[in-house]
């Protein structure tokens, strides 16, 4: 059996309360005598939509209104006014304070419920909306703990290999002191997690930045998960690109879109595995080229790469959904296309 809706009436006269509750007796309705009372039902109950009456003493309706959208708890629940009749400074204060919708006295019965109705709809939209978020962000969390792990070990290793300490020079009788090996590996690492966290810290101010700085930053944190899964990458720059914002958001969709690639490519077993890199400027405009042989995707999916909540042909729309936000929030685009050997994602700043 589905679920009531949920709303709350908040009327200093009994009356207007027991009219309402009578129009609305298909829903759950919850009455307020005043408008403190209603800051703590809502607090209190689960509340999917409000009828609010601007006149009442001690707190008014614009009060009222303004503390529920002051309160991440409260701000997404919509509100409807309630009037004596059509005011017009009452309705434009009312819209600038956030309500959706008013009704007035006497009421409408069948305009009152198409409103409610209305506006149920829309919280639900926002309250679905915000649980994909929340979902997504979870998705996003585990991405990062996954290749922090993954891109940690293969640095180790490859660090503890290039200082000597391999079974090959082991056998050899030629691997340098254990001390000096540590050294040498505390310094690789710290610059590994060094770089690590500057990726994923946002900057605070927008600072005009070389574009190559923030590829290379990225390449840092995948070169020994790329030599591991024998993936060639090259990297060109054929123009000194720069840009203005935040370097370290950048480096995060670089780095978002090499390990998309990685990805694809492992899943689909691609012999001789290649992700170029191309910096340039095209009619005006910096753009990151990154290329890789994976085969490319179905013209008709190429669309849906960047929904977050599907997986296509093996990409991680989650992590390109996440790189496209960045650039789309640094006024840039991204755009992803197919060509001969595989798949091609355009950053244009």
């Amino acid at each position: 059996m589905q679920k009531k809706a949920s709303i709350l009436v908040v009327d200093d006269t009994e009356l207007n309360i027991d009219i309402l509750m009578g129009i609305l007796k298909n829903y759950d309705v919850i009455p307020a005598l005043s408008g403190k009372e209603a800051l703590q039902i809502v607090l209190d109950e689960t509340i999917d939509l409000i009828l609010l009456d601007i006149i009442m003493p001690e707190m008014d309706g614009y009060e009222v209104c303004k503390r529920l959208k002051a309160d991440d708890r409260t701000k997404d629940i919509p509100i409807i006014f309630i009037t004596v009749k059509h005011m017009e400074q009452d309705i434009i204060r009312g819209y600038e304070l956030g309500i959706v919708d008013y009704v007035s006295k006497p009421f409408n019965p069948v305009a009152l419920i198409g409103s409610v109705n209305k506006y149920l709809d829309m919280g639900q939209q926002i309250r679905k909306q915000k649980m994909i978020i929340k979902q997504l962000c979870h998705l996003s969390s585990q991405a990062v703990a996954q290749d922090t792990a993954l891109f940690f070990y293969n640095n180790w290793k490859r660090s503890l290999t290039t200082t000597g300490h391999s079974k090959e020079n082991q056998l050899q009788g030629t691997q340098q002191p254990i001390e000096k090996i540590v050294e040498i590996l505390d310094n690789e690492m710290s610059e590994f997690i060094l770089s690590f966290q500057r990726v994923y810290t946002p900057d605070m101010e927008s600072t005009v930045f070389y574009i190559r700085d923030a590829v290379f930053l990225a390449e840092r944190i995948l070169s020994a998960t790329f030599i591991h899964d024998k993936i060639n990458l090259q990297i060109e720059e054929k123009e000194t690109c720069q840009s203005c914002g935040s370097k370290n958001d950048f480096a995060q969709v670089i780095l978002n879109l090499l390990s998309n690639a990685r990805e694809v490519l492992i899943k689909r077993q691609i012999d001789c595995p290649e992700i170029s890199i191309v910096i340039h400027k095209a009619e005006n405009q910096s753009q990151v080229l990154i290329r890789d042989n994976s085969g490319g995707v179905d013209e008709a999916l190429l669309d849906e790469m960047f929904d977050p909540l599907k997986s296509i042909a093996g990409h991680n729309n989650a992590k390109l959904f996440v790189a496209r936000s960045i650039i789309e929030k640094h006024s840039g685009r991204l755009i992803c296309k197919n060509w001969k050997m595989g798949t091609e994602f355009i950053v244009i700043l």
